[in-house]
């Protein structure tokens, strides 16, 4: 009795999925058409979609490189490089780049203004590869040529950023020794045209040498103290310039950079990622309720809320460490304090001097006083003068070796074909979600249907078995000739 009952079972779910297979075949023709259908709106839709491509550029930061760079990494427990790459790469995204990157490639709207920096940021995704100094800025935009401008506006501005943060103690340094260049040359011209004036006013040979060497200490003195008073100047102008800087970087950022180095983590996403190719192969195989998807759908929330308790457990243990750049903008601004402390002391020290060189000067006849006091006013005007050019140089120079810590490797192509919208991968998603539709459409049609079309269909509903099957005489071809061939073989016998 068993055996026949399993035999039964058998044949009858044999059976039913005959039956099934033909269904779905006498319905082929609702399935053909709406994956048809389903092919013609996707390839519409799809048409109608706005283009989207896609550029890059690969930057490299440089960063210190030292025995004591490379012993303060070991002690901390983000490497000092690995914080200016992540600064950096927030600092890429900030609204002073995109607003500049904004005019620069003239991004305007349908009502002809700008659009706002968020709408830009969007379109831009910032890359700083695991252990290395390198940087990749990706932009998406719908127009090729503009994706290709935008990146490398935002590589050229953010270079003249850090190339303005690297330069910004001298910055103000040189406005100013420029201002008073052209005073002091100014000043300079006007006492040699009144010294001139004055001895061939009174008729005055040159100065006796007592007179002469005392002239030379004091505009020595005048000297030492105007570039003094130099220093002390460009120190209060270099501080107010850096104190401007500092106003848009943060002084802490976050130590995320430990999340992604985490092996845990690695791992985890690893885990994941194949579990996810996994449960995709099966979904395609095995509908949802299948215990092989059941059982892979379970080790992935498993591994999704290991991966939650992992990263809070990480972040609540993250802490904030010092921004490299307003690090050393902060060195900088120490080192200018005691510049303008030893400055101040420096010209009280030679305006003691200068007073006592005041009153030996005063002992000379007055005719040849106001001539040794206006060859002094010369003499520390000269001094002054050679001490600016000198300092302009020296200016220029330090200008010039602080240039940008980014350099672009590859520049921003420009892209040819879009990566959005997918035609392939629309069209095959369309195909598989109509393949879906109809065949649920064609269960749910034969669930609906409660007419008997043949005998088991009957035997299912009643115990009476089945004699015969009366044909309809509506459906039959009366113009065919049945029982001719009996009659044919009666002929032959």
């Amino acid at each position: 009795m068993n055996s026949d009952s399993k035999y039964i079972v058998q044949n009858r779910n044999e059976k039913e999925l005959k039956e099934y297979i033909m269904m779905l075949w006498y319905k082929k023709w609702l399935i053909i058409a709406l994956m048809f259908a389903a092919l013609i709106a996707s390839f519409f839709i799809t048409s109608q979609m706005q283009r989207i491509y896609q550029t890059s550029t690969m930057l490299m930061v440089q960063t210190e490189s030292g025995p004591e760079n490379l012993f303060s990494e070991e002690l901390s427990f983000v490497g000092k490089n690995d914080k200016l790459i992540n600064t950096y790469s927030r600092i890429f995204t900030s609204r002073r780049i995109m607003e500049q990157v904004i005019r620069d490639v003239d991004l305007k709207n349908e009502e002809g203004e700008y659009i706002p920096a968020g709408a830009l940021r969007q379109n831009i995704s910032i890359q700083a590869g695991q252990d290395t100094d390198l940087i990749t800025v990706q932009v998406n935009y719908h127009d090729p040529e503009l994706a290709q401008k935008i990146a490398n506006s935002v590589v050229e501005n953010m270079q003249q950023e850090t190339r303005e943060l690297n330069q910004a103690s001298l910055k103000g340094a040189s406005d100013f020794i420029d201002s008073q260049l052209a005073k002091t040359q100014k000043r300079l011209s006007e006492l040699e045209d009144k010294l001139l004036a004055y001895r061939e006013e009174h008729e005055l040979l040159m100065p006796e040498t007592q007179g002469e060497n005392l002239l030379d200490r004091y505009a020595e003195l005048e000297g030492q103290k105007a570039e003094a008073e130099l220093m002390q100047q460009e120190a209060e102008i270099s501080l107010a310039e850096i104190n401007q800087k500092l106003e848009g970087i943060d002084q802490k950022i976050i130590s995320s950079e430990s999340i992604s180095r985490n092996p845990e983590i690695n791992a985890i996403q690893s885990n994941l990622t194949s579990l996810y190719t996994e449960l995709e192969g099966l979904k395609t195989k095995y509908t949802a309720k299948h215990p092989e998807v059941k059982a892979v759908q379970a080790r992935i929330d498993n591994l999704e809320k290991a991966l939650n308790n992992k990263t809070a457990e990480i972040v609540s243990g993250r802490t904030e460490t010092n921004n490299p750049l307003y690090q050393n903008l902060n060195s900088q601004i120490i080192q200018l304090e005691v510049q303008q402390v030893t400055s101040a002391a420096r010209i009280e020290v030679y305006n003691q001097r200068l007073a006592e060189m005041e009153a030996e000067l005063d002992k000379f006849p007055q005719a040849e006083l106001n001539f040794l006091r206006l060859q002094r006013e010369k003499n520390v005007a000269e001094e002054i003068y050679l001490l600016l050019r000198n300092r302009k140089e020296e200016i220029n120079i330090q200008q010039a070796m602080q240039t940008s810590d980014i350099f672009v490797i590859d520049n921003a192509y420009l892209p040819e074909n879009p990566i959005k919208p997918n035609l392939m991968l629309n069209l095959a998603v369309a195909v598989l979600l109509a393949l879906m539709l109809s065949v649920g459409i064609i269960f749910l049609l034969d669930y609906l249907d409660n007419t008997i079309k043949n005998e088991d269909d009957l035997q299912q509903i009643s115990d009476l078995p089945v004699l015969g099957i009366i044909p309809d005489l509506d459906e039959i071809d009366h113009h065919k000739n049945y029982g001719e061939g009996d009659q044919n073989d009666q002929k032959e016998e």
